[in-house]
């Protein structure tokens, strides 16, 4: 088992580099490599999800950024009132993502961006497998026991891409800011549409049907997502919450100690916590 990491890292939403009608490509790319660094022992789990009504004070704030390459935040203040030490950002293009990092324990050191190629063609593993070196360039390395598993083939078209970042981005303002009524499902069926063998149109679409409290649709599609990707642990996260909320206390300890497998961690301490969250929820 690895030793616990402590460093956390958000990967925000990476923006057009020229002005042009909104894509969803950038966000699709931040949820991919969101996905990649959930599967790296040595960063502490941290989704940019969980940070966004912190960091975006409303649903405007949010939109601007993804939607404006001049729309900046201030990373220094944010990355010490949200306690995460490091944090990735950049520009994307049709055929790259200018990758920045950012140390909030070394505010005043500016690291080169490198650029990163994109291509749908390969599954979008070139893109990650750039990703993972330039990691290691930074003294970030991705255990090799983990690589493998951070480059299942991602098949998704540019519309797939444009449709799971809209998705996307429904989701987050939802999450964050609230809606009357349920989450509005079209935007990730029509992820799935246009991309039926992506992980992460499969993997939202399940997130919607949670948040919706539709947990059997929502297994099926978590499901789905994992016979992409059977290393998705956001999909295992859903598993687990579904077996939470659905009354089914061995799938909570099931999908949360696979998910500790998956990330090198304790089983058995993953299994107990699945066991907490089940006991919490269901008195």
């Amino acid at each position: 088992m690895a030793q616990s990491p402590t460093d956390q890292c958000i990967v925000l939403p990476f923006q057009a580099e020229n002005r042009h009608p909104f894509d969803g490509t950038g966000l699709a790319l931040h949820f991919l490599v969101g996905n990649v660094l959930a599967l790296h022992t040595g960063l502490k789990e941290m989704w940019f999800g969980w940070r966004v009504k912190k960091i975006f004070p409303d649903k405007a704030a949010l939109q601007e950024y993804c939607r404006d390459a001049a729309a900046k935040l201030d990373l220094p203040q944010v990355s010490r009132s949200q306690k995460v030490r490091l944090w990735l950002y950049g520009n994307f293009s049709d055929q790259t993502v200018s990758l920045h990092f950012f140390d909030g324990q070394e505010p005043d050191v500016r690291h080169a961006p490198v650029d990163l190629s994109v291509s749908i063609d390969d599954g979008l593993i070139g893109f990650r497998t750039q990703l993972l070196k330039w990691l290691e360039s930074m003294g970030r390395p991705m255990p090799k026991a983990q690589v493998q598993a951070a480059l299942w083939p991602e098949t998704v078209g540019h519309e797939g891409m444009d449709a799971v970042g809209r998705a996307l981005e429904g989701f987050y303002i939802y999450s964050a800011y609230g809606d009357d009524g349920p989450l509005d499902a079209s935007p990730f069926k029509k992820a799935v549409a246009e991309a039926p063998e992506s992980f992460m149109a499969h993997d939202l679409h399940g997130w919607a049907l949670y948040r919706n409290k539709d947990y059997t649709a929502a297994k099926r599609a978590f499901l789905t997502a994992l016979r992409i990707n059977p290393a998705g642990t956001g999909a295992m996260s859903g598993l687990m919450w579904c077996g939470v909320y659905g009354k089914d206390l061995e799938e909570a300890m099931f999908w949360s100690g696979r998910k500790a497998d998956i990330c090198r961690q304790d089983v058995q301490a993953a299994r107990e916590a699945g066991r907490r969250r089940y006991e919490k929820a269901n008195p």
